[in-house]
Parts: structure tokens; sequence; C-alpha cells
């Protein structure tokens, strides 16, 4: 998030205009109370009567209050205790450091569950991946079943190849989102990086009234050959959206010692997308356990904590900052999953 800024100029404010700002001001204030702004107030709140201009009201105590926007950072992550994930952490059980400082105030922590989920299942549709298609087809229309809540919830599918296309819009009904899945198609390269960078924006445009969890599951063999994107942007988009990605390694060969080098590298392009975000990163399965890997996420989506905190002296350079958690309770350490860190916006230019 960017803090707001209004700059004044000098010399463009006339007392008209600022007659106007103020009554279009007052006018909302009185509009959100169910008030009308033009009558006499029946309560002891001001608002404007016969003969006062919108610039009288100024003066008075209680006309409005402005605001400061705190800049917030929002993280998810999962506490394990021996790979079980641990329930019921509270604000007293974590510490947390932005660039190796404490936090100024931690505003919220809450279970993922709580929060709107907005998703993005992307697949791999080239002709690089492999012949697990229609299963893995099968498996994501399951998962997308289970995780999806009608009416809090919102999926889109998105397959790509030498480029994107969106199967399936925004859809919190789980037979609109299949009929998505089942639509994506085998044919062209791989341009990975630009999906991703078209999913991630998307997530962006989401509406929701409240904040809300991103997430995109990619499925594909990491072999970007088609893409404008490189792997550094389409990262730093994701930490800049705050995307969490989990990705699948969908390569047939991947236990094909032949192939070691090719599933060697997509491996680390996918593992490198899961692990900055947040995710979880897999490869080196059977056909049949492509199902089981999409309840460990949604297994590891369920047991999430989001955390808003505020963080100490916040410049908005544009600079990367990093991120620790640390979480304990009865003195036992538990072990933290969580991205790496977010980059403070650039403040926008003023004069």
């Amino acid at each position: 998030m960017t803090l707001s800024r209004l700059p004044i100029r000098s010399g463009l404010a006339s007392a008209a205009l600022l007659d106007l700002a103020i009554l279009c001001l007052v006018t909302l204030a009185a509009r959100s109370q169910g008030r009308d702004p033009f009558v006499r107030c029946s309560d002891q709140t001001p608002c404007l009567r016969q003969g006062e201009t919108p610039a009288a009201l100024a003066t008075h105590p209680d006309a409005w209050k402005i605001r400061k926007r705190v800049e917030e950072v929002t993280v998810f992550f999962t506490a394990t205790d021996r790979r079980r994930f641990v329930p019921g952490l509270v604000e007293d059980d974590i510490r947390v450091t932005d660039d190796q400082r404490p936090v100024a105030k931690i505003s919220a922590l809450r279970h993922q569950h709580d929060l709107p989920l907005r998703l993005g299942l992307v697949v791999d549709t080239s002709g690089s991946v492999n012949p697990r298609f229609r299963f893995e087809q099968e498996a994501a229309i399951q998962f997308l079943h289970r995780i999806v809540r009608e009416e809090v919830d919102q999926a889109f599918v998105l397959g790509f190849s030498d480029h994107v296309r969106v199967t399936q819009d925004y859809s919190d009904d789980p037979r609109l989102l299949a009929a998505g899945v089942t639509a994506l198609r085998n044919a062209g390269g791989t341009a990975l990086f630009d999906a991703i960078k078209s999913a991630c924006d998307k997530l962006a445009t989401a509406a929701t009234d409240e904040p809300a969890a991103r997430i995109l599951v990619v499925l594909s063999d990491g072999d970007d050959n088609a893409s404008k994107t490189t792997l550094k942007q389409a990262l730093n988009i994701a930490h800049t959206r705050d995307v969490t990605l989990y990705t699948i390694n969908t390569r047939i060969d991947s236990l094909d010692p032949r192939n070691s080098h090719a599933t060697a590298e997509g491996d680390a392009v996918l593992k490198r997308l899961a692990e900055h975000t947040g995710g979880r990163f897999f490869s080196g399965m059977s056909a049949s356990a492509v199902a089981r890997v999409f309840s460990t996420i949604e297994e590891e989506m369920r047991n999430r904590y989001v955390l808003f905190y505020q963080p100490s002296n916040l410049v908005e350079d544009g600079r990367f900052h990093r991120i620790q958690i640390a979480a304990g309770k009865s003195g036992r350490r538990f072990h933290v999953h969580a991205r790496k860190g977010y980059y403070a916006r650039s403040a926008p230019l003023t004069d």
C-alpha cells in the first residue's frame, strides 16, 4: 500500500473552490450517517443551516475528523511442530522483525479461513506438458470444489502456452470453474512468467470489501520459452501484489534420470517462485500423487495465519524488506513458513 497524498499548489485555491471542496466533504460525511446535509439537524452533529456557508462548518470541532492512513504489511504464514500444523496462536506467541527491526505494532492476527479467498488456477497447456494432463484436470476440479466457498470466495481458471487465456473468469460456482478447467487444451510453447504476471494482475483487481488471501496454484514443467516477462519480474509482481504461489512440476519424465537436467531446471524455477512468495513446491511424483498434492495445498491453506503489522519507520523507497517471524508457546519453538519479504512501494512525486 502507498500513503495517500494530496499536493496543495499555491495560487490555485480560490475561496469558491475551497467552499465547494468543503461542501463535498460535509455532504459525504452527513450521508454516511444517514442524514440530509442541507437541513437543520435534530441531533448535536453539525450540519449546513440556512444562511451558512460550507466554510463555516470547518471551525466546528465535531464537523469531521481527518484520519491518517497507516502503512500496513500483510503476511500469511504457517507454524508447524514436527510437521503438524499448530493451531490457536495469538499475538503474544509470535515475534516479528522487518529488516531486523522489531515492528511498531501488530494490528491483527487471524486464521486465513476467516478471509475471503481469491484464487487463480494457472495451468500449462503447452506441448511440453506430459500425458497426465487429463488426470491433472480432474484433480484440479476436485480441488476447486473443496476449496471455493460459495458467496465468500472467488476463483478463475487461466491456461497458457504461447499466450495466456482465461477459460473461466471469477466465479464462486464450482460447476463453472470445472467447465473452465475442462476447456483447457494442449498446444504451443510455454510462456510461464507472462502467465504469472497476468494472473497476479488479475488477483489485484478482484473486488473485495476486506483483506483477501490471494493464491495462485500453478501446474507447469517450469520450462519457459516464450515469455516477455523474466523470472525476476514475475517474482517482483507477486511480491508487490501480495500473492502466494503453490507450484507443481507436471513433467512426466521427472523420475527418468535421462531427463534430469531439464527437470532440475524446471524444478529450480518453480521452487523459487513458491518459496519466495511463501507457498510450496511439489515435484518428483507419480501420476496418482497429483490428487494428494492438491489435498496438501488445501490443508495448508486452511491452517495458515494472516498477520497485519505496521513496520517501524517505513520509507517508501521501492526497496525489498525482509520479514522474519518466530513463533513459540509453552517453551516450544515452532517452524514458521512465510514469504521472504515485500517491496515498499515508491511514493509518488509531488511538487
